[in-house]
C-alpha cells in the first residue's frame, strides 16, 4: 500500500511539473477605434498615471503582473507579465484615445495627480485601478479592468468623477493578450466618450 501510495504521489507531481510553464508575455496594442467621434476645439488635457490600488487579483505593488494561467485543478502554472509597467501603458492608452478624439494631451506616467499641483493644460484626469488582469482557466479566458476616473480643472476642483467596470471574455480561440487588449480598449474608451469627461472638454475655456 505504502509503495502504491509514493507512486501516486511520484506521478501527481511530475503531471504538476509537467503542466507548469515559463511565464507568458503580453503587450499592448495601441488604442484604435475608427467609429470614436473627434470633438471640436477641446480643451487639452493632462493624463497622469492611475494609483495602483488592485488586490491580490492583480498582484498589488508588481506593475509588470497582470495575471496568472491556472491548469485544470485550479493550480497556477505560470504568470501573465507586461515587459513595460502597465500604469505607464495605460497613460500612454488614454492619450491615443483622447487623440482620436482630436483632444492635445501632456503625459505624466510618473506620478498620479495631487490636487492643486501645478499642471499646464486647463484640466487634468487621473484615478485609481482597482482590477487590471487577464487569466486563464481551463479552456476559459477572461480579463478584467475597473477603477475610478477623477477629471480636475487647473485649479484642482474635482469635475467628474465616476467608476468604470470591463470584463471581457475569450471568444473563441482568443489569446490572453488579445483578452486583455480588448479589455484596456473598452475602458478607454469608456474614459475619453464619458458624457461627463466630453461635457468639461468641450466647455468654454
Amino acid at each position: 500500500m505504502r509503495a502504491r501510495l509514493i507512486r501516486a504521489a511520484g506521478s501527481m507531481l511530475t503531471v504538476l511539473l509537467l503542466t507548469g510553464c515559463a511565464d507568458e508575455m503580453v503587450r499592448f496594442r495601441s488604442f484604435r477605434d475608427p467609429q470614436i467621434e473627434r470633438l471640436p476645439n477641446a480643451q487639452p488635457v493632462t493624463v497622469f498615471r492611475f494609483a495602483d490600488v488592485r488586490g491580490e487579483e492583480g498582484d498589488h505593488a508588481n506593475p509588470l503582473l497582470v495575471g496568472a494561467v491556472y491548469n485544470g485543478v485550479g493550480m497556477k502554472t505560470a504568470k501573465v507579465m507586461t515587459p513595460t509597467p502597465w500604469p505607464e501603458s495605460l497613460v500612454e492608452q488614454l492619450a491615443a484615445g483622447f487623440a482620436q478624439r482630436g483632444v492635445q494631451t501632456v503625459t505624466v506616467k510618473d506620478r498620479v495627480y495631487a490636487p492643486g499641483a501645478a499642471i499646464s493644460t486647463p484640466l487634468a484626469l487621473g484615478g485609481e485601478i482597482h482590477n487590471f488582469s487577464t487569466e486563464g482557466r481551463w479552456r476559459d479566458e477572461w480579463a478584467h479592468v475597473s477603477g475610478i476616473i477623477r477629471l480636475y480643472d487647473r485649479q484642482g476642483t474635482l469635475q467628474v468623477e465616476k467608476p468604470i467596470n470591463i470584463r471581457v471574455r475569450a471568444v473563441e480561440a482568443q489569446s490572453l493578450e488579445a483578452v486583455l487588449n480588448s479589455a484596456v480598449n473598452q475602458f478607454v474608451r469608456a474614459v475619453v466618450t464619458d458624457p461627463g469627461v466630453t461635457q468639461r472638454l468641450v466647455a468654454s475655456r
